[in-house]
C-alpha cells in the first residue's frame, strides 16, 4: 500500500468537546438513548431534584404539568429554591451553573442533602443540553427570579420579577431538542405511572400531575407508603394473599430501610427494589441482602419451632414462591452504574 493515501493523524485531530457539547454529542451515555425511554428519562432527571428537596424534609409538594402541546413539560416544587446567588468560581449566577456545567450541584459534600437521587451533578445540565428550550423559575427570600436557556446555553441573564412574592421553590419549564430526539412527544400515561409510584416510596409527599393535553388532574398522596403500594401491586397481579397482613420492616438512621411483603398463592416472585426513590430494575446489592435475610429469617423460624417436615429440605426459591416485596432503601453514597441509575 502506498504511504501516500496513507491519512495524517496528529494532533489537530484531538477534539476536547467543551461545556454541554459531550451531551449533545453523545446523550446516550447520559440518558441512555435518543428513543421513548431517554425521552421520558429528561422528565426523571428534573423529576428526581424535586423529590430530592422532599426526601431532605424541604419540600412537600410536586407538581408535573405535561402541557398541551404534548411536548413540553414543567415541573415545580415548593422545596428552597435552587440558590441564585453568584458563585465565588465562575462568577456566575448558581443556577447558571447547575444548568450549564456538568457535575456542578449541592449534593457531593452530604452538608445540604443526607440522601438523594441525583448524585452527579449532571442530571439537570444534560436536560438542559437537550432541550430546545428550558425556561428556570426560583422563588427565594421573597423574590422570584427566571432565566431561560436553549440547547443548554443562556438566552436571557437571570431576570428578578418585580414584586414581592410568598413561598419558595423551583419551576423547570423544558421542551426536547427534535434535532437529538427523532419523537418529541411525551407519554401521559408513562408519565403518570412514575409519579403515582413516587408518591408511594415518598410517604407524605404530595404528588399532582396535570394533564393539560386531556384536561386531567390528578393528586396522589399516601401517607401509607409502599404498604400502600404493596397493595396496588398484587391487585394488579391478580394474586391472591395467603395472609391478610403485610410484613413490614421500617428503619431510621444514618440509613433508611423500609420492607413490605406479602405471600400469594402464585408460583413466582415478585420484587419491586428501589434505592433513594430510584427503580433498580437489575437489582443490586440491597435486594441481595434482602433476599439472603429473609431466606435466613424463614429457616430460624421453621427450625426453632421445629416446623419441618421429615426428609424436607427448603431452597431458598422454596421459602419465595409467591412473595411480592417493596424493597426501598435510602443511603449516602449509593453506587449506580451509570447516569440513568439502572
Amino acid at each position: 500500500m502506498s504511504t501516500a493515501n496513507k491519512s495524517k493523524y496528529t494532533a489537530e485531530d484531538i477534539v476536547a468537546l467543551e461545556g454541554l457539547e459531550p451531551v449533545r454529542k453523545r446523550p446516550g451515555m447520559y440518558i441512555g438513548g435518543v428513543g421513548s425511554a431517554g425521552l421520558h428519562h429528561l422528565v426523571w432527571e428534573i423529576l428526581v431534584n424535586a423529590v430530592d428537596e422532599a426526601m431532605n424534609g424541604h419540600a412537600t409538594e410536586i407538581i408535573v404539568t405535561l402541557h398541551k402541546d404534548s411536548r413540553t413539560v414543567s415541573v415545580s416544587d415548593n422545596g428552597r429554591g435552587i440558590p441564585v446567588d453568584k458563585h465565588p468560581k465562575t462568577k456566575t449566577s448558581a443556577l447558571e451553573m447547575v444548568l450549564t456545567l456538568l457535575h456542578a450541584g449541592g449534593k457531593f459534600e452530604g452538608k445540604n442533602y443526607k440522601t438523594s437521587g441525583g448524585l452527579h451533578g449532571v442530571g439537570a445540565s444534560a436536560v438542559n443540553a437537550l432541550s430546545k428550550q428550558l425556561i428556570a423559575v426560583v422563588r427565594r427570600d421573597g423574590e422570584q427570579y427566571k432565566m431561560e436557556f436553549s440547547q443548554g446555553k443562556p438566552i436571557t441573564n437571570l431576570q428578578k420579577a418585580k414584586g414581592t412574592f410568598r413561598g419558595s421553590g423551583t419551576t423547570i419549564t423544558f421542551t426536547p431538542d427534535p434535532t437529538i430526539f427523532p419523537k418529541t412527544e411525551f407519554n401521559s400515561d408513562t408519565i403518570r405511572q412514575r409519579l403515582e409510584v413516587t408518591s408511594f416510596l415518598h410517604r407524605g409527599v404530595r404528588v399532582t400531575y396535570h394533564d393539560e393535553t386531556t384536561g386531567n388532574k390528578v393528586t396522589y398522596f399516601h401517607e401509607n407508603g409502599i404498604v400502600d403500594y404493596l397493595g396496588k401491586v398484587i391487585t394488579e397481579r391478580g394474586a391472591s394473599t395467603i395472609h391478610d397482613q403485610a410484613f413490614t420492616v421500617f428503619k431510621e438512621g444514618d440509613e433508611r430501610i423500609e420492607l413490605a411483603l406479602k405471600w400469594t398463592e402464585s408460583t413466582d416472585e415478585h420484587v419491586r427494589s428501589y434505592v433513594n426513590g430510584i427503580p433498580t430494575g437489575s437489582g443490586g446489592t440491597h435486594e441481595n441482602g434482602f433476599r439472603a435475610g429473609l431466606g435466613k429469617a424463614v429457616r430460624n423460624f421453621i427450625e426453632t419451632h421445629n416446623l419441618t417436615p421429615r426428609g424436607v429440605k427448603f431452597s431458598p426459591e422454596d421459602i419465595r414462591e409467591g412473595l411480592v416485596a417493596i424493597v426501598s432503601v435510602f443511603v449516602a453514597e449509593p453506587q449506580f452504574q451509570g447516569q440513568t441509575k439502572d
